[in-house]
């Protein structure tokens, strides 16, 4: 039997069409799908800060999470893949005092992501740095990021009225701030969280509405105490350093 039979009478072939699907063998067999990205660039970064060596599994393979990788190995961070199949990445923890400043000018390529969460890094090193990215990352707003980070002690000029990027970061002593976000941002709220890390004093985050907990749930497995109170954010700053995970 054909799969299609067609009525010569129905001008647009839409009539008495009719598929036949035959049912297939039983599908048997294991896959891995690619690791999330949004985990894996915090895992990197804050496993990059932690003291000791990390082993991440399943590392997300795509350009956006490269970028990220590849901008901590020009602050000084080793890292090597131990696997292609999943892809899993080693990486040597500095420690919160162990970055140095990069040689040349940072790429975030088009990942907007790298560049919110570098940009809450870096605003706490004691060092300039510049980052970038491709055409479209430059043309997005960095404002919001920019704002509270100034408040909590980081220098920041940008392209645009110090909105867009390349940004030049000059990074010191950080304060704790009480800060409401505009919007729901996991990206900002994140950038926040790693600049509190170094911060003197006790940082507050205060949500119009939950956004996803990655960078939380990441903290507390490394041993950061966090009160989590519905849409509000309390971080002070440990002591002891990040543990691997």
């Amino acid at each position: 039997m054909p799969l299609f039979r067609h009525d010569k009478n129905d001008k647009h072939g839409l009539r008495n069409m009719i598929k036949k699907i035959s049912p297939c063998a039983t599908l048997r067999g294991e896959i891995t799908p690619p690791g999330d990205k949004s985990i894996s660039h915090r895992a990197i970064l804050l496993n990059s800060i932690a003291r000791g060596r990390a082993r991440l599994s399943n590392f997300s393979p795509g350009a956006d999470c490269g970028s990220t990788l590849t901008c901590l190995q020009a602050l000084g961070v080793r890292i090597k893949q131990a696997s292609s199949a999943p892809p899993t990445m080693e990486v040597e923890g500095v420690g919160k005092k162990g970055l140095r400043e990069a040689e040349d000018v940072l790429n975030a390529g088009n990942s907007a992501t790298t560049m919110r969460l570098l940009t809450g890094l870096l605003a706490a090193q004691p060092f300039l740095s510049i980052i970038t990215g491709d055409n479209s990352l430059r043309s997005r707003p960095m404002g919001r990021l920019i704002s509270p980070l100034r408040l909590m002690g980081a220098e920041i000029w940008g392209r645009g009225e110090d909105s867009l990027a390349p940004l030049a970061i000059k990074g010191g002593e950080l304060h704790g701030i009480t800060y409401p976000l505009p919007v729901p941002s996991a990206q900002l709220k994140s950038a926040i969280l790693i600049a509190a890390l170094f911060a003197e004093g006790e940082t507050i985050i205060q949500e119009p509405s939950k956004s996803r907990d990655h960078t939380e749930r990441l903290l507390q497995t490394m041993g950061i105490t966090l009160k989590v109170d519905a849409v509000t954010i309390s971080l002070t700053p440990p002591i002891t350093p990040l543990n691997p995970v």
